[in-house]
């Protein structure tokens, strides 16, 4: 057995006949404590492990569970039921399938068949489409297909469902689910509304599974939705002790209705039927005191939270963060800097590319660090989204250029379709069939690109209204203009093309409009102008840059192992890895500025959830969750020296989560006090100088002399530094720059060749 804390020791002889809720900090063993409790229910006091559930929160987190109880050797026929929230809702529609209970004979749209559900919701809106129903190109197929999943998660039907924004989407949940009725389909967000609602409606099944069920524990439980907590719900009933495990500052889910009030007060009041005990587990065995505090200083900031300390339990592990600036007229980019890190960790000091990751608030965050990787040799890869270069809104603009090369041309099947793809957007509203046919006709009758939309237009028999035809010969204008400046200045670098097509087609307008001014809205202009800026950098003419473009290749032809990986926040949490960097850590992308407004609702008034944090709050936990990913060091770039900028956003302004770091006083403070605790010569000394200097720091010396000091067994220094910083006036925190509010939202109106690498020289 491993040695365990007095806090872990506390929550595994936690008493039976009592409820119990777990505050775990970053890596503070909770996985570990969990298993010894069961051991301790199941082995010392005789528990039956059938009685016992356990409720993880994704299969990574189960495997790790499992794991974990046969290497403390627990046998497996001591072994409780462990499952996901998800899993145990299938286990739950399998048994009511084999009953008889439920007459369909479901599809599971799950793991290698999930794309069905979004081919079949590509179907319904196409068809919505063309029984004008919806007008053409007025939904995001995304946008729709997140707040089905959002709804599906509040257990709200379609004859319920509420949308802030696009009209459209609610009218698109109804067919699609129509649709999927018919094909018989089950998405995993189906799992747990139909379980839910079997169990609510049957009370005979229901005591199936919680009349003989003593023990509930659920794991990550800041993370639950509304369909998550009522399933919770229904299985503890009156009988069963149930133990929540959680850290209430790591709710970055709130965009799928997770919410932090779930655990910091809603729990208590919904399972009063006995005696509750609140435990913490705030020592983390992560990272060193120096991240650990400059995490906590951080979130302190939130008030809506429950108090804890982060606390290194290894206070000698060296672990440091490192921030590059970018200082006006500065030439080095923070981009650079950050590229030449990871270079170094990698060719001089062996570390393995996948034990870094590169993170981002959002995808645009990481554009500027992917060219500059780009441009080094860097193999990498995006998880979760494409490379740069091949979002969305960028190869419009680069089919914008191929429309235009090809605009003297004779329509062919491959210019069709590049055409077909820029029609619409900005959105012109012009019907997808029209389109089709006028390209078709087009390629029959072997007519250029410019003949086909000219004669169109002409046409006094077309299907066109005022608008549309306005759009139309916009459009042919675009691509006029477009197309001369190609003939007429060959050798003129694309990102003077594009700048032109980003002006004339409006483009940044067209985000606002289409998503309304929001967090989507802005990712895409951001990922728009740092494809301006990537392009200004390459300087090539048209034609030579798409073929750069086409010829690119991130992963460089290096294994996986060998690729940095870059992704967001929310795909990292329960991970760790030895380094992380953070690019661009600017306000507007960490945090994000714009308020994410839950648009899904009930407009029955049936399901009330929690209110949701305020926005900076929730994006202060991101920051939060970002930097206690790393176990030896943060690397963070802020600032830029982009030349295209946001309208509106001209000054790049540093986090405001770095000043709330005060990392300068934390690393002074917590350096000088590791080498006291290693005896260096000394060491005493200038820990005595850091804290008479940074005494009016009331969290950083309280937490110093409270979870630090106090562990050494120095009684004489410790009275020394209590009576330095007593008469130290608590220091009043300024940033060093006014910040931006919050921007509460509009609504919407509607394997290749391996290239020379980076890596080609470590031995």
């Amino acid at each position: 057995m491993i040695t365990l804390t007095d806090e872990q020791k506390a929550i595994v002889f936690h008493p039976q006949g009592h409820h119990a809720k777990v505050l775990a900090a970053v890596g503070s063993g909770k996985t570990s404590t969990l298993v010894y409790r069961i051991e301790h229910l199941v082995v010392e006091n005789n528990v039956n492990p059938a009685s016992i559930q356990v409720l993880m929160f994704n299969r990574w987190a189960r495997q790790q569970f499992v794991e974990k109880l046969d290497e403390v050797g627990i046998l497996t026929a001591q072994q409780p039921k462990v499952n996901t929230f998800h899993s145990f809702a299938n286990v739950v529609i399998k048994d009511l399938q084999k009953r008889g209970l439920i007459g369909i004979q479901w599809e599971n749209w799950v793991e290698e068949r999930e794309e069905e559900a979004r081919r079949t919701l590509h179907r319904v809106v196409q068809n919505l489409e063309n029984i004008k129903k919806i007008p053409p190109d007025s939904v995001d197929i995304e946008e729709a297909y997140d707040a089905i999943r959002l709804w599906k998660g509040s257990l709200i039907t379609p004859d319920r469902a509420g949308y802030r924004g696009n009209p459209y989407i609610p009218i698109i949940y109804t067919a699609f689910e129509e649709e999927r009725f018919r094909l018989h389909g089950l998405t995993y967000d189906d799992f747990i509304p139909l379980a839910v609602a079997f169990l609510e409606r049957n009370e005979r099944i229901l005591k199936d599974y919680n009349a003989s069920l003593s023990h509930l524990i659920v794991d990550e439980y800041q993370d639950v939705n509304y369909g998550q907590q009522r399933l919770v719900e229904l299985l503890a009933g009156k009988k069963a002790n149930v133990m929540v495990v959680g850290d209430d500052d790591q709710t970055i889910y709130e965009w799928r209705n997770a919410r932090p009030n779930y655990i910091i007060r809603e729990f208590e009041m919904v399972f009063d039927n006995k005696p509750l005990k609140k435990y913490k587990l705030s020592h983390s065995f992560r990272f060193g005191p120096v991240i650990a505090q400059c995490a906590y200083n951080t979130i302190k900031f939130n008030t809506n939270r429950f108090e804890k300390p982060l606390i290194a339990h290894h206070i000698s592990k060296e672990a440091n963060i490192v921030l590059f600036e970018q200082a006006p007229g500065q030439s080095t980019t923070t981009n650079k800097q950050l590229a030449e890190e990871i270079v170094t960790l990698k060719k001089y000091k062996k570390v393995l590319p996948k034990k870094i990751i590169v993170l981002g608030r959002m995808y645009a965050q990481l554009n500027d660090l992917q060219a500059e990787f780009m441009l080094r040799g860097i193999p990498f890869r995006v998880e979760g989204q494409r490379p740069f270069y091949e979002r969305r809104e960028i190869k419009v603009l680069l089919n914008y250029i191929r429309s235009a090369i090809n605009y003297g041309k004779p329509v062919s099947d491959t210019s069709k379709e590049i055409f077909l793809y820029i029609a619409n957007t900005p959105n012109r509203r012009l019907s997808k069939l029209d389109l089709a046919r006028l390209m078709n006709n087009a390629i029959a009758k072997k007519r250029t690109l410019r003949d086909a939309i000219r004669l169109w237009i002409e046409d006094p028999l077309n299907s066109l209204n005022d608008l549309q035809q306005e759009q139309v010969i916009s459009l042919m204008s675009t691509l006029e203009r477009a197309s001369k400046r190609i003939v007429q200045c060959p050798t003129d670098s694309t990102h003077l093309l594009l700048g032109d097509l980003v002006e004339m087609l409006d483009y940044l307008s067209h985000f606002d409009k289409y998503y309304g001014k929001g967090e989507t809205s802005y990712d895409k202009k951001e990922s728009v102008l740092n494809f301006l800026d990537y392009a200004l950098q390459i300087k090539l003419p048209p034609k030579e840059f798409l073929e750069h473009i086409a010829g690119l290749d991130t992963t460089r032809g290096e294994p996986e192992e060998q690729q940095i990986v870059m992704t967001t926040v929310y795909k990292v949490k329960g991970l760790e890895y030895d380094y992380v960097f953070i690019p661009n850590c600017n306000e507007y992308y960490m945090p994000c500025l714009y308020e994410s407004v839950n648009r899904v609702y009930d407009i029955s008034g049936e399901i009330s959830e929690p209110e949701p944090s305020e926005t900076i709050e929730n994006e202060r936990r991101l920051f939060y969750v970002a930097i206690t990913r790393a176990k030896e060091a943060v690397f963070i770039g802020a600032g830029s020296s982009r030349s295209f900028q946001t309208e509106g956003n001209d000054a790049v302004k540093m986090s405001r989560f770095i000043d709330e770091m005060q990392y300068e006083a934390t690393e002074k403070v917590m350096t000088a006090f590791q080498q006291v605790a290693s005896g260096k010569s000394k060491s005493v000394e200038t820990l005595l100088k850091h804290t008479a200097e940074y005494g009016g720091n009331k969290s950083l010396i309280n937490n110093l002399i409270k979870n630090y000091l106090s562990r050494l067994g120095n009684n004489s220094l410790l009275k020394n530094i209590v009576q330095i910083t007593s008469t130290k006036p608590e220091a009043p925190f300024g940033y060093r720059t006014v910040y931006s509010k919050v921007i509460v939202p509009e609504k919407q109106e509607s394997q290749k060749p391996r290239l020379h690498s980076a890596w080609d020289d470590v031995d």
